[in-house]
């Protein structure tokens, strides 16, 4: 029998449950940090090039965590010649 972490199946409905959970978020951030953060640590975990995921899937949990980092991102300066680099800033 397989492991439940290694079951394609399983992976491909874990995939679907945090995509409808994205889905559903509604601007609401501490959820979306929670998510992206649970999805983080699947991504950038040890194992997870050792899970033998469908490209398909792993793109998908890729693509997840990408939008949830860029919509969680704190609205903090970029630019090194701004006054406000590094912190809040009105102009971004």
């Amino acid at each position: 029998m397989h492991e439940p972490e290694r079951d394609p199946l399983t992976w491909k409905k874990i995939v679907s449950d945090l995509e409808r959970e994205f889905s559903s978020l509604h601007g609401d951030w501490m959820r979306s940090v929670e998510l992206r953060d649970r999805i983080g640590e699947i991504v950038t975990g040890p194992d997870f090039s050792d899970l033998d995921l469908d490209p398909d899937l792993q793109g998908r949990l890729d693509l997840l965590h990408v939008e949830l980092v860029a919509l969680t991102r704190e609205n903090v300066c970029t630019n090194e010649r701004c006054p406000h680099y590094n912190k809040s800033c009105k102009m971004r």
